[in-house]
C-alpha cells in the first residue's frame, strides 16, 4: 500500500513560524461603511486569507480591482482568531455567497478551527463560526465550498467535513459533521461542490463525491482510486464545470498532469489521465469563466500553465507555460490558487497567490486565440500583501458564477 503524499502540499508549522512577522505596518482598517439594501455592486475584490499564526489575530486583505486589472488600496479586516501560516496548497480557504440580498464572505480561522464570515458590502467581519467539539484544523487548515445554501467545510486534523447552513446576514449555523477519508487513509486536500454533488480528492491517490440535497453529505458509494495513482499521480486540487458535467482534478506529480471525469450521471466515472506540459506539480486548477482554458499553478518551477479544456467532451489539451514569475525562490517559494479578474470570457488577468516573505499576488495577462495562448506576467507584478508572510489563498468578487 503506498502512503499518502505530503510533497508540495503541506508546510511544517515551525518553517512556517519562522517566517511570521508582524504586520502592523500595513494600512489601517477601513471604517464600515453605510448598509447594503442589495448586494449588488459596481466594486470588484480581491480578497486574501492573510492565515497569520502569530500574536495577532489573522485577518482578510480587501484589494479594490482597478484599470488593467490593476490591485490597488489594500484594506485589512481583522478576524477573530489565530492562522496557522501554511498547510494545503490547493484547499480553497477563501468562499463567497452572492444573491440579491447578500453579499458574504468565508475565511478559514484555522489555528482557531473556526469559520470567519465578513460582510463584503461593509467590509466588516460579522463574527466566527464554529463545527463540534472535535471538528479541528491546526494541521493542515480548512478548505470551504458553499452551494448558496449550505457551507461545507473540510478539517484536516479531525478528518471531518462539517455542513453549515447559511443564514440571513452571512451569519453560520451548524447541522453536523461527517468522517471522511479516502480509500490509503488520506484526508481532504480539495473539494468542488456543484449543485446537490460535492466533490473531494484525498491527496492518497482516491476521490469521492457527495450527495448534499439534504445538507449533510451522503456518500455516493464512488469511493475510487483515480486513473494515475499507480503512476504516483494524486488528485488534490478539483473544479467542476458549469453544467455539473465534468469534475477536473489537479495532480500531485512532478509535471503537469490533470484528470477528468464524467459526473454527469450524478457520481464520479473512472477518471481519464492528461499531461499537458513539464510545469513542475500541478495540484491547484481553476477553470476559465469561459471554460476554454484550465489554469494550472506549477508550484514547483513558479510557472503557471494553461490547457485548452472542451467543455463538450472533457478533453484537455497542452496549451502554454509561463516563465517563471518574478521573484520565485527569493522572496517567495510556492505558488498556489489562481484566480480571474473577470467572471467572463477566459478572466483577463490570472491572479496567483506567492507564499513568502512577504507574500505576494502574481498578475499575469492572458492571451487566447485560434487554439494558441500566451501567459505574460504584468508590469506592476508582483502585488505584496501588507498583512500576510503565509499567503496561500485569494478569490475574486463578484464569483465566477459556476
Amino acid at each position: 500500500m503506498k502512503s499518502s503524499p505530503v510533497f508540495m502540499l503541506a508546510l511544517p508549522l515551525a518553517l512556517c513560524t519562522g517566517l511570521f512577522a508582524a504586520s502592523g505596518a500595513g494600512p489601517a482598517e477601513k471604517a464600515p461603511k453605510p448598509s447594503a439594501t442589495s448586494a449588488s455592486t459596481t466594486t470588484s475584490y480581491l480578497i486574501t486569507n492573510d492565515d497569520l499564526s502569530g500574536e495577532a489575530a489573522t485577518s482578510a486583505t480587501f484589494f479594490t480591482i482597478g484599470s488593467g486589472g490593476a490591485l490597488e488600496n489594500p484594506a485589512r479586516v481583522t478576524l477573530g482568531g489565530k492562522g496557522i501560516g501554511g498547510g494545503y496548497f490547493n484547499a480553497a480557504r477563501v468562499n463567497f455567497l452572492e444573491s440579491s440580498t447578500e453579499a458574504c464572505a468565508y475565511a478559514s480561522v484555522s489555528g482557531s478551527s473556526v469559520i470567519g464570515a465578513v460582510d463584503i458590502q461593509t467590509e466588516q467581519d460579522i463574527g466566527n463560526f464554529a463545527g463540534s467539539s472535535t471538528d479541528t484544523a491546526f494541521d493542515n487548515g480548512i478548505g470551504l465550498a458553499n452551494n448558496g445554501t449550505y457551507l461545507y467545510a473540510s478539517f484536516t486534523t479531525s478528518d471531518t467535513i462539517a455542513t453549515f447552513a447559511v443564514l440571513p446576514g452571512c451569519s453560520l449555523n451548524f447541522l453536523g459533521d461527517i468522517s471522511a477519508l479516502g480509500l490509503q487513509s488520506g484526508n481532504v486536500k480539495g473539494m468542488a461542490i456543484h449543485g446537490n454533488i460535492l466533490v473531494v480528492a484525498y491527496g492518497d491517490g482516491s476521490i469521492e463525491s457527495f450527495n448534499v440535497s439534504a445538507g449533510i453529505p451522503v456518500s455516493n458509494g464512488d469511493l475510487q482510486n483515480a486513473t494515475g495513482y499507480p503512476e504516483s499521480l494524486f488528485p488534490v486540487g478539483v473544479d467542476i464545470t458549469q453544467d455539473g458535467h465534468y469534475a477536473i482534478f489537479g495532480d500531485q506529480a512532478t509535471y503537469t498532469n490533470v484528470e477528468v471525469s464524467d459526473i454527469s450521471s450524478g457520481k464520479l466515472t473512472q477518471t481519464v489521465l492528461y499531461n499537458v506540459g513539464n510545469g513542475g506539480n500541478s495540484a491547484s486548477v481553476y477553470l476559465s469563466p469561459d471554460e476554454t482554458l484550465l489554469y494550472i499553478a506549477n508550484t514547483g518551477d513558479g510557472r503557471v500553465t494553461a490547457a485548452f479544456f472542451n467543455a463538450t467532451t472533457g478533453k484537455v489539451t497542452p496549451g502554454c507555460t509561463s516563465a517563471p514569475l518574478k521573484k520565485f525562490d527569493n522572496t517567495w517559494t510556492f505558488l498556489d490558487n489562481p484566480v480571474t479578474e473577470l467572471n467572463t470570457g477566459t478572466g483577463s488577468v490570472l491572479y496567483v497567490a506567492e507564499w513568502g516573505n512577504p507574500s505576494t499576488i502574481a498578475m499575469v495577462n492572458v492571451t487566447s486565440s485560434g487554439g494558441t495562448c500566451t501567459l505574460t506576467e504584468a508590469t506592476g507584478s508582483p502585488v505584496e500583501d501588507p498583512n500576510s508572510t503565509s499567503l496561500l489563498s485569494i478569490g475574486v468578487y463578484p464569483p465566477r458564477q459556476f
